[in-house]
């Protein structure tokens, strides 16, 4: 991934934002109409939402939302990207 990618839900995926009891978000998402759901909380919800809502650098913002070195977020949020896309969650643009 490099600082440059973008990201965008495809046609046919729907998703929402909730919150947990102590206000967490937690991001419900499907391909639609027959899903499955998926429900992304925690760290995963703030990737989500980097992503599909951020518009700069995934990795650089997971970072900065999660108060640690990009370095150390990095290999992680790779692949959890690359995750979502191999499920036809997100795609690239």
């Amino acid at each position: 991934m490099t600082p440059q990618t973008h990201w965008t839900v495809p046609r046919g995926v729907g998703w929402t934002e909730a919150a947990d009891d102590q206000g967490r978000s937690i991001i419900y998402v499907a391909p639609l109409p027959d899903g499955p759901v998926s429900v992304l909380p925690d760290q995963s919800a703030v990737i989500w939402l980097a992503a599909v809502e951020g518009g700069g650098d995934v990795v650089d913002m997971v970072a900065d939302v999660l108060g640690h070195d990009a370095d150390d977020v990095r290999a992680d949020v790779e692949a959890f990207v690359a995750e979502l896309v191999e499920r036809g969650l997100i795609r690239r643009i």
